[in-house]
């Protein structure tokens, strides 16, 4: 296809994180440090800086407008910057809280300095782009495709996604950190039937569990598929 050689033209241009930015940027910044367990941003906050992670992991809640459902998303430095949808929504708040998982270092940048960057710069704009895009198509891919699974094949779903998104090269195992309510808000089912599904999971090895945490190897990651409706 035509369109296959337009897109290898640009096919360098998918990551936004603190590394690409360009010296004289980098320099405007100031690094700081966040411990396990401390929140680098809250959500509802004033949008000020954009946070890019250079290391660590970081975890993001998205509360719903009823304030009882939330969401978990996974940062670091590969994809890592926080304030960065919200600059260019327009948006004058913080989206939501993220909370270290680990040790993160960050660096701070005033938000009006990476917008005009970024809108000066066609590179940077196309990278913003590509990375909104993506998002998008995921998450419009997953409209409907539970509509005629049962509990347990949507809760598989779940962590095989999980684990593809997640996984980081040179390793071959993943902590899932989100809560029982939040996979159950995602994928539409009740908090029960996850906790039923994932013990049901745990029996038949197709996952693992460390510290009240599910874990996946790349075993337990090929059992998943292999059992999973499609």
């Amino acid at each position: 296809m035509a369109i296959e050689q337009k897109w290898k033209k640009y096919a360098q241009e998918t990551m936004f994180n603190f590394f690409i930015l360009p010296e004289y940027i980098q320099q405007k910044g100031k690094e700081m440090t966040f411990q396990q367990k401390q929140f680098i941003v809250f959500r509802g906050d004033p949008l000020q800086y954009v946070y890019f992670i250079k290391s660590g992991s970081a975890l993001g809640t998205r509360n719903y407008a009823d304030g009882n459902e939330y969401n978990y998303f996974m940062i670091d430095s590969k994809n890592g910057s926080i304030g960065l949808l919200e600059l260019f929504a327009r948006e004058a708040e913080y989206i939501a809280s993220i909370l270290c998982i680990t040790e993160v270092r960050t660096i701070r940048i005033d938000a009006e300095i990476i917008y005009d960057y970024v809108m000066g710069n066609q590179e940077m704009l196309r990278r913003c782009i590509t990375l909104i895009a993506q998002d998008l198509y995921k998450r419009s891919a997953n409209d409907g495709r539970f509509y005629y699974l049962d509990g347990i094949n949507r809760v598989r779903h779940y962590f095989v996604d999980y684990y593809n998104e997640h996984l980081k090269e040179n390793r071959k195992k993943i902590t899932v950190y989100t809560e029982y309510r939040d996979i159950a808000a995602s994928v539409g089912i009740s908090v029960r039937t996850v906790g039923r599904s994932i013990r049901q999971l745990k029996d038949n090895g197709e996952i693992q569990s460390k510290d009240k945490k599910v874990v996946i190897d790349e075993n337990n990651y090929k059992l998943l598929l292999s059992s999973m409706t499609l």
